[in-house]
């Protein structure tokens, strides 16, 4: 299979992220990309599938909660 595979905007939210792709083993199901670590260290990071599901999860998590937060503070309709 190729990186391609994943849609171009997929892949531009990774590289954006922290330039993630695919690491040379397809049996580790890893992206290897780099953030910045507060500690000096060099930055670079793996994330398995399981990390990028509950990556995927937590930002659905945190949408939900802005949309609910802007919807509690919207005034009602046809408030003065």
């Amino acid at each position: 299979m190729e990186w391609t595979e994943v849609s171009e905007d997929a892949r531009d939210w990774l590289k954006m992220l922290g330039g993630f792709g695919p690491t040379v083993h397809a049996r580790q199901r890893e992206l290897k990309g780099c953030l910045n670590s507060e500690y000096g260290e060099d930055g670079r990071t793996y994330l398995d599938a399981g990390d990028l599901r509950n990556i995927a999860a937590a930002c659905i998590e945190a949408a939900d909660w802005l949309d609910k937060r802007a919807t509690a503070e919207a005034p009602a309709v046809g408030a003065a």
